[in-house]
């Protein structure tokens, strides 16, 4: 019983902030979030008492609470490509494609009787208005939530805090000082319409840039959550050491991968079909996929579909294959660094028809940062990516440690964090990258 009390306390507690925060961002954010909890908690109640009716039910809710998804995002790609709707006001509620996608897999776990639908409003409000998850994720399927929130005992140590701690510094220090020197140097190659090498530079830069902004950003969230006694699932799993397309999806941005699986690519067959329609269900699913990111990323969805319906492309050298993958998915990137396609298509081809490698290597130190940074940047980047290809065996040491070992170490991230991470003048510490989906 106290243990139950506890965790009422921490929920309500919760509920309250997140309420807040999330209208601390806009008060015209409350109606469309509350419109998605209120209309889906209201189907999954009655979608179990109307057999008859069920279908109908799903079908209906999941189109309602989608269009109030895709019709901002259609209306915002016609304003800006064809100068129409000048006069509107098109507004995008925050966190939208979260918790969207959570709602509707919501009421599809209840349609498919793999969950009861929740009894409790404010139950159901916290798990999908859940503030550190609002913004940039995790997709947290709600029976996942619905655990961790009201069933499971919260334990809390001095442990726990000060690995939470270190998470969230970590994050930090990945978004501040690697995301964010890297964010200069490709706002500088954008802002001059740099083409052929310092294209390439960019692309090679944003893949370093996405993943620490984004992960770090998950690191952050993961680490609060941890220490309130909270589990959310993991993002990512060192995703640039995978050896092909396919493989990286399963280790990058794992939660929406999970959601695009259960809820797009199983329903519309699957691999229970042949070769080519599987293929065909493997693209459809990505180009969702890119339509969720925004219409401009659709091509970018397509071009991943066609990736990883191709299958393996390895060679016996893992290594080998991981630097084959990582320029394969650089590229890639293209279409989010310039987020126009035709632009972005042409500063793709410029790299195979422009050789300025040479003036690269001579004005590297003139876009945007100074050797010293330019060498941090370096350090951290190499510090990442061993990280990244030994983690669970560097979590594993942490843990083992002593208590002092942990203070030392988080103290030590926080000193380097803010020396490295707030520099030079005119810096700015952007708005995580996936925030804006």
């Amino acid at each position: 019983m106290e243990q139950y009390m506890k965790n009422k306390i921490r929920n309500i507690i919760l509920l309250i902030i997140s309420i807040l925060i999330y209208a601390c961002f806009g008060w015209k954010n409350i109606p469309y979030i509350m419109f998605s909890i209120i209309t889906t908690f209201i189907a999954g109640k009655h979608i179990t008492k109307q057999e008859k009716r069920k279908k109908l039910i799903l079908v209906s809710t999941i189109i309602v609470n989608s269009s109030v998804l895709i019709i901002p995002k259609v209306m915002l790609y016609v304003k800006q490509e064809f100068n129409c709707f000048n006069s509107l006001n098109i507004f995008m509620a925050v966190g939208l494609s979260y918790y969207t996608l959570q709602v509707i897999a919501y009421i599809v776990d209840v349609y498919s009787n793999k969950i009861e639908p929740e009894k409790s409003i404010w139950r159901y409000m916290l798990c999908i208005m859940y503030i550190p998850c609002l913004f940039i994720g995790p997709i947290n399927k709600y029976e996942d939530m619905k655990k961790t929130l009201f069933e499971e005992k919260v334990i809390i140590d001095s442990n726990i805090i000060l690995q939470g701690l270190v998470r969230i510094v970590w994050g930090a220090l990945k978004k501040l000082v690697i995301a964010g020197r890297i964010a200069i140097i490709i706002s500088t190659i954008k802002t001059n319409m740099y083409s052929g090498a310092y294209a390439l530079f960019a692309m090679l830069l944003y893949s370093i840039q996405i993943y620490a902004d984004f992960s770090g950003g998950i690191d952050m969230v993961l680490g609060i959550s941890k220490m309130l006694g909270i589990k959310l699932v993991e993002n990512f799993n060192s995703p640039y050491m995978s050896e092909n397309v396919k493989e990286f999806w399963k280790r990058w941005h794992m939660s929406l991968s999970n959601w695009l699986k259960n809820y797009i690519y199983i329903p519309l067959g699957g691999n229970r079909c042949s070769k080519i329609k599987n293929k065909i269900n493997i693209i459809i699913t990505f180009a969702i996929s890119g339509f969720w990111h925004g219409i401009n990323y659709i091509v970018w969805g397509l071009v991943h579909g066609v990736l990883v319906s191709i299958g393996n492309y390895k060679t016996k050298s893992k290594i080998i294959n991981r630097i084959v993958n990582y320029i394969i998915i650089s590229f890639t990137w293209c279409f989010f660094i310039w987020d126009n396609t035709k632009v972005a298509l042409q500063m793709l081809m410029s790299v195979f028809t422009k050789s300025n490698y040479k003036e690269l290597i001579i004005n590297v130190t003139n876009l945007g940062l100074n050797m010293p940074n330019i060498i941090v940047l370096f350090i951290f980047t190499i510090v990442l990516f061993i990280y990244e290809s030994n983690q669970k065996q560097i979590m594993e040491f942490f843990q083992r440690k002593s208590l002092e070992f942990k203070m030392i170490t988080l103290l030590s991230l926080i000193l380097l964090t803010t020396v490295l991470g707030i520099y030079g003048i005119g810096f700015n510490v952007n708005e995580f990258i996936y925030s804006k989906f």
